[in-house]
């Protein structure tokens, strides 16, 4: 393995992880660090796994870690859905020499199980046959979580391989096994890993700061006072970088309509060889820190044109979550930035409600909540403002009338929600008959990393 001595180094051998993964023949021979973030697969999770990957990189070059490689929790083809992250990550990689966002491996692009089946107890080979018999040991597998602290439960057999945890949700009490477990309460992620890429002692060049610094900008909202997001640790790992990225004078800067046409060729198939599109995406040149959270914000926001499902699995996670009588509840959260009633207003109520019910069956849920927030007028003449709204549906074959009417009830008595009925102009009627529910969420400060576990405990109360 090619000694790592800085982030363009460890640039430089991503290509290569994919085919390492999906080599059989040599897969489950050597040691091995996969670094995975949540499902969700928004800018900080992305972010924090190349990141906390080049960490534990650097970090081998004196200890018997192997391969470390990052894989990102989404399909590849729904990087078109994550403008935001297409961008700060297409031009990342190209200015460290890179090809890319096609140098990075997503999870579509390998048999997850079948990576860790070749590390199993059950996997003897002669190879691993040879190597017992040499009194050298098994080769290891090592996972790591970052952005979540539990596998989605669509990957719970990686809990048994997690060795180690950087994440700022609340602890599910899963991986207890794991050999560091670092979960904090600060607004980004990015912050936790960050500090850990400062204790390497190497030198920082500006693109790691400025690929560092963005997710703590969108997940703190710029330190906005109203969100009420940010820690001292967040504002210190702030401080720290933004000195070290070289900003564009501001005749230099790129307009956001310039970097959203970058973000759209970047890393697509139809981009292939393009010059121009390749070149719209090399560098994301802002002026400050501010300009960096606006125009990622921004691309990050751009999502009116997407279709329903498109909005339902940009942003999604997946948990089961048992109640009291024993059932187990497959549950869905769906973060989307776009108003609810900007979205009643566009697709009607019953096309909101035709896609939620096709969601579920998709994922099998039991219930989906939908969480969307963003700018909108409470009501006409009205000026805008921020907000959050919260949409339940619920199977209609998995889950009684009793059940339902039981969990809204628990849901709408939760101080971390402030659950009131959303009423919208010309749409009452509509969504009065439907069988989906419709709230206004008053404590707009509770995003899914509060409204998940105030639905876990509803459910565990039930």
């Amino acid at each position: 393995m090619k000694l790592i001595s800085n982030f363009s180094s460890f640039v430089k051998v991503l290509a290569g992880n994919t085919a390492l993964l999906n080599d059989v023949g040599t897969l489950g021979t050597s040691n091995l660090t996969l670094v995975l973030g949540n499902e969700s697969a928004d800018l900080d999770s992305m972010v924090s796994s190349l990141t906390l990957a080049y960490v534990l990189s650097a970090q081998k070059n004196s200890s018997s870690v192997g391969n470390v490689v990052a894989v990102m929790n989404t399909n590849r083809a729904d990087m078109v859905l994550r403008q935001d992250c297409q961008m700060l990550l297409q031009s990342a990689l190209l200015a460290e020499g890179g090809k890319g966002i096609e140098d990075l491996t997503f999870i579509d692009d390998i048999d997850l199980q079948a990576v860790v089946g070749r590390y199993s107890s059950d996997n003897n080979s002669n190879n691993n046959k040879k190597k017992e018999q040499e009194g050298i040991g098994r080769p290891a597998l090592d996972v790591w979580l970052v952005d979540h602290n539990a596998p989605a439960s669509r990957q719970s057999f990686l809990e048994d391989y997690v060795r180690g945890i950087v994440d700022h949700h609340v602890d599910e009490g899963k991986c207890q096994a794991a050999q560091w477990r670092e979960i904090e309460s600060v607004g980004s992620c990015s912050t936790l890993v960050a500090a850990k890429v400062r204790s390497l002692g190497n030198p920082v060049d500006p693109t790691l700061a400025k690929l560092m610094l963005a997710p703590v900008l969108l997940d703190t909202d710029n330190f906005s006072a109203a969100s009420q997001r940010a820690t001292e640790k967040d504002r210190d790992i702030r401080s720290w970088l933004v000195p070290l990225v070289e900003w564009a004078p501001h005749a230099s800067s790129s307009s956001f309509s310039s970097l959203l046409e970058g973000a759209a060729g970047a890393g697509s198939s139809d981009a292939e060889g393009d010059d121009e599109a390749q070149s719209s995406g090399r560098e994301l040149q802002v002026s400050s820190a501010q300009e960096l959270y606006k125009t990622l914000d921004k691309l990050k926001g751009s999502v009116k044109h997407l279709a329903s499902e498109d909005l339902l699995r940009k942003d999604y996670k997946q948990w089961q979550v048992a109640d009291g009588a024993g059932k187990v509840w497959a549950v869905g959260i769906s973060s989307v930035a776009y108003r609810m009633q900007k979205w009643l207003k566009r697709d009607g109520v019953g096309g909101v409600e035709d896609a939620v019910q096709a969601w579920i069956a998709k994922q099998g849920l039991d219930v989906a909540l939908i969480m969307t927030h963003g700018k909108a007028r409470p009501r006409k003449k009205q000026p805008k403002a921020y907000g959050r709204d919260l949409a339940v549906g619920f199977s209609q074959a998995g889950v009684s009338g009793l059940q339902e009417s039981l969990l809204v009830r628990l849901l709408r008595e939760s101080d971390t929600l402030g659950l009131q009925s959303l009423h919208v102009d010309d749409l009452q009627s509509d969504m009065d008959r439907s069988r989906m529910l419709f709230f206004a969420q008053t404590r707009s400060e509770s995003s899914r990393k509060q409204v998940f576990p105030a639905v876990k405990h509803a459910i565990e109360s039930m």
